[in-house]
C-alpha cells in the first residue's frame, strides 16, 4: 500500500492508501472528491472510535481538525493542484477540515484559518517547514495545545483540550471495490465502498465491523494461522458482527445501516459476502445474516 506523500497531512490519523500505484487525481474537482472521501471516512471513523473509548485498551487524544502543508520538495504541478483545490496561498499549515463538535469546533478553529504558532513556537521562529509540521503533530499527542492562528488580517490564539478515543487508524483505499478490512490496529476503507454506501449508517457497519475484528483480537500476527481455518472463519465473521452492530450503535448510528449496507453490496458483488470484508469461507447468506443482527440487537 502506498501513503500520499506529495503533502504532510497534520492529522494523528488518516492516509490514503492502494495496492495498485497511487496515481494522483489530474483535476481540482478529482482531487476535492477524493479529499472529500477521506474526511467522510475520517469523521465516521472519529465518531466511532471515541463513542467506544470504554471498550478499549489503548486511547490517544485528538482535536478533530485537519490542517495540509505542502512540502519544501515535491512535483510542481501537484502543488499547484492542491493550492487550488484547497486555497493553500500560505506557507503555513491551512486547517481544511474539521470534525463538527469536536474540540477545534468548540474553540473556533475554522476551515482556512491558518496556523502560525504551536504552543508558543511561531513559525518565524522555526527554521522550516518540515520542521514546524513536526512541531504541530507532536502538539497533537498532548492533552492541551495552543494554537495561534491568523484568520484574514486577525490573528488570535485558541486553547485546544483533547478528547480521548481508541488508539487505533484508518486509511482509504483507492478501489472501485467495496469492501473494509483490517490489519492489526488499522481499519482500511476501498473508496469505491464510500462512493456506493450513501448513508453514514451503512458505511459505520463496516467499519464497526472492522473494529470489532481488531478488539476482539482477530488481527493479531499470532492468530493468523488459526483465523485461517475453514471453520474458524464463520465463528470470527459472526462474532464480529455481534459486537460491530453494538459497536455502531453505541455510536449513534442506525441498526437498520447494516442491513441496507449489506443488501447494496450484494447487490452489485459476486461472491459470499464475506469477501466484502476480505475473509472468504462459509458464512450466512444476507437475509441470514440481517436476521442474526437484528437477534443479536433484541437481547
Amino acid at each position: 500500500m502506498k501513503i500520499i506523500l506529495l503533502l504532510l497531512l497534520i492529522t494523528v490519523f488518516g492516509g490514503c492508501a492502494s495496492k495498485q500505484p497511487y496515481t494522483p487525481p489530474s483535476t481540482v474537482q478529482g482531487l476535492q472528491k477524493e479529499q472529500a472521501q477521506l474526511n467522510r471516512v475520517w469523521m465516521i471513523t472519529r465518531k466511532i472510535l471515541v463513542a467506544n473509548t470504554p471498550i478499549c485498551t489503548q486511547t490517544r487524544a485528538d482535536y478533530g481538525f485537519r490542517a495540509l502543508l505542502l512540502t519544501e520538495r515535491g512535483d510542481k504541478e501537484q502543488k499547484e493542484l492542491w493550492t487550488k483545490a484547497f486555497d493553500l496561498q500560505h506557507q503555513q499549515p491551512t486547517i481544511t477540515f474539521i470534525i463538527p463538535e469536536s474540540s477545534a469546533d468548540k474553540v473556533g478553529l475554522r476551515i482556512g484559518d491558518v496556523i502560525i504558532s504551536v504552543n508558543g513556537t511561531k513559525w518565524v521562529d522555526t527554521t522550516s517547514r518540515n520542521e514546524f509540521g513536526a512541531l504541530l503533530k507532536d502538539a497533537q499527542k498532548l492533552e492541551k495545545m495552543q494554537l495561534g492562528i491568523r484568520r484574514g488580517k486577525h490573528e488570535t490564539k485558541l486553547e485546544l483540550i483533547a478528547e480521548r478515543m481508541c488508539d487505533y487508524s484508518f486509511m482509504l483505499n483507492i478501489s472501485k471495490e467495496h469492501k473494509a478490512m483490517a490489519q492489526e490496529r488499522k481499519i482500511i476503507v476501498d473508496s469505491g465502498a464510500v462512493e456506493l454506501l450513501k448513508r453514514d449508517d451503512e458505511l459505520a457497519f463496516f467499519i464497526s465491523h472492522e473494529l470489532a475484528h481488531i478488539l476482539l483480537g482477530h488481527t493479531l500476527p499470532e492468530r493468523k494461522k488459526e483465523i485461517a481455518d475453514y471453520k474458524m472463519r464463520s465463528v470470527v465473521e459472526k462474532d464480529a458482527d455481534a459486537l460491530g452492530i453494538r459497536i455502531m450503535v453505541r455510536a449513534g448510528y442506525d441498526p437498520k445501516g447494516a442491513e441496507t449496507a449489506l443488501q447494496s453490496t450484494d447487490l452489485i458483488d459476486s461472491g459470499p459476502v464475506t469477501n466484502f470484508f476480505n475473509f472468504h469461507g462459509p458464512y450466512m447468506s444476507v437475509p441470514e445474516r440481517i436476521n442474526f443482527l437484528r437477534k443479536i440487537l433484541s437481547k
